[in-house]
């Protein structure tokens, strides 16, 4: 709509401002001006951006606003609105800092149900293929503990263990409590203090975008209009029709504008960092609006200083970058494109993964406040190993790459002892089988000791860098798209990769000893290291 008034509503106490065509009934109103005028594409016309300055607030305040636009001489008016009333965005203003131990962080994932039986049980076969309960349990995962610990990583991301239908949790029906196959509140307690006494980090798993079907708060909803927790969503045709996770009409979405929705999803994030959680890793964080995300963010450091919260938000780096001072960081799922593309899929050049690197790099400088864990795979997508044609040395190369970048590297259940799959995720149907990626873990024999033991390196590597990775940027030493060499310094160290199907030699001045290698054949002679196909090397710089 053609506009040539606009006018914030502003408070700054937490309440929802009111006010309409320049008018305040509650908080303050702010003109508006217009500076500039910008070409929108999917509109095929010309927009105009304005702007207003709100006065500095001090630290704690919470800033609320909303905004109208009308035609000074004519009767067009409009305001975004939610169920009949203003939409409400915001903000808080804090002093709040990512806390260090993210930046150090070597964080493991753990699937819950295919990890680890209770001690002495096997994994049982799923009365459904795949998509059934293979049996891993909190209990089993305690006896493991000292296994995770020995891998180097200081991290564990739990996927989620709430009571759900499902075998991924990823639809909860309780978020106060523990699925009963899965174990109790007591095997959580235990299992965060025995993680803890070894220097663990724990991390959950926590979806506030939308809930299970079965959720009673959507029960009472779609069985009474008056229930108090019927706009906890939003129907568009009461009962059977409302808004979902993408169109999966067992998993209803929560409409966070809605105040007491928000209580319930905050006050359980508080009470199990209360419990003993460290953080969150928030499920498509994309979903509900940043002014959720900023009252979460407030509440959870008020119970626990040094808690962390990260996102998925599979959108834009402009997206991603908007979250800053509402999370400590987003998965840095633009990364994994590019690892995947030179690592796994061969069909990148160097040149273009390192020029990616240097920009990305940039881009986020601007927000230095801000974390990005990286990554090789989850639970949402075909293994790296598998892409990979279970090339054991792309893996191992990939590995050495995400491990001295600056990002935290989030490692998936498995990896570093070969776990793979039998089939693809996308099927000859059509069908995406997420499951197929989702196998259990590897136990014994079964493990690629070999793998383990150059795994274990590497964390030793990373942690033993200490600050470096995250404080000084990495340098471009060698770029050769003819023969696929990449190699780059970062503090001491300088990393040399041969990405090529053929042997290759590089010279680097003045590389130093041989910290970690991907191949027992990688030889140096004095500035010449000869490196087989698909190899790489660390050097102390």
């Amino acid at each position: 709509m053609p506009a040539d008034r606009v006018c914030l509503y502003v408070t700054t106490d937490g309440t929802p401002p009111r006010g309409a065509r320049g008018v305040a009934q509650h908080g303050m109103a702010l003109p508006m001006r217009p500076v500039a005028s910008e070409w929108e594409t999917l509109i095929w016309g010309y927009v105009t951006r304005w702007e207003a300055t709100l006065p500095p607030q001090p630290d704690g305040a919470r800033v609320r606003y909303t905004f109208d636009a009308w035609q000074s001489a004519g009767s067009g008016y409009w305001r975004e609105e939610h169920k009949g009333a203003p939409r409400l965005y915001g903000f808080d203003v804090d002093t709040l800092r990512v806390p260090d131990w993210l930046r150090a962080a070597i964080i493991y994932q753990i699937f819950v149900d295919r990890f680890a039986p209770d001690p002495g049980k096997s994994f049982a076969p799923p009365s459904t293929p795949l998509s059934g309960f293979y049996g891993g349990t909190l209990r089993g995962i305690i006896a493991k503990l000292d296994y995770i610990a020995s891998l180097g990583v200081n991290a564990i991301w739990l996927t989620p263990f709430f009571p759900s239908p499902s075998h991924h949790g990823y639809d909860a029906t309780d978020y106060g409590s523990v699925e009963p196959r899965l174990g109790t509140n007591e095997d959580i307690d235990t299992l965060l203090a025995e993680a803890h006494a070894r220097g663990l980090r724990v991390i959950l798993d926590f979806v506030a975008n939308h809930c299970s079907h079965r959720h009673p708060a959507f029960l009472a909803a779609q069985q009474d209009r008056h229930a108090p927790t019927f706009d906890w969503f939003t129907f568009e045709e009461w009962p059977h029709r409302y808004r979902t996770f993408f169109n999966v009409q067992s998993m209803p979405q929560f409409d966070h504008q809605n105040p007491g929705a928000r209580d319930y999803l905050i006050r359980h994030a508080v009470q199990w960092l209360e419990r003993g959680f460290d953080g969150f890793r928030l499920d498509y964080a994309y979903g509900p609006p940043h002014l959720f995300w900023s009252e979460m963010r407030t509440a959870t450091r008020a119970a626990k200083a040094d808690s962390v919260m990260f996102g998925e938000v599979v959108e834009t780096p402009r997206l991603m970058r908007s979250y800053e001072g509402r999370m400590d960081g987003c998965l840095d799922f633009l990364l994994l494109q590019h690892l995947r593309a030179l690592f796994a899929f061969g069909n990148e050049t160097v040149s273009t993964f390192d020029a990616f690197l240097h920009r990305h790099a940039a881009y986020f400088a601007q927000g230095e406040n801000f974390v990005l864990p990286a990554f090789l795979d989850n639970h949402d997508m075909n293994r790296f190993l598998w892409i990979a044609c279970n090339d054991k040395r792309r893996l191992r190369l990939a590995l050495l790459c995400l491990f001295t970048l600056a990002g935290p590297p989030v490692v998936y259940y498995g990896t570093e002892v070969g776990l793979s799959q039998v089939r693809d995720l996308r099927h000859p149907d059509g069908r995406n089988v997420l499951e197929e990626s989702r196998l259990p873990m590897l136990w014994g024999d079964d493990q690629d000791r070999d793998l383990l033991a150059f795994f274990r390196q590497l964390t030793l590597l990373r942690r033993m860098g200490g600050d470096v990775w995250w404080r000084t940027p990495h340098e471009t030493r060698l770029v050769d798209d003819t023969r696929g060499l990449y190699a780059y310094a970062h503090g001491p160290y300088t990393i040399v990769l041969n990405t090529s199907d053929a042997p290759q030699t590089a010279d680097i001045a003045g590389a130093g000893d041989v910290v970690l290698r991907t191949d027992d054949a990688i030889h140096l002679r004095g500035t010449s290291i000869a490196l087989p196909p698909l190899s790489g090397v660390a050097l102390l710089a």
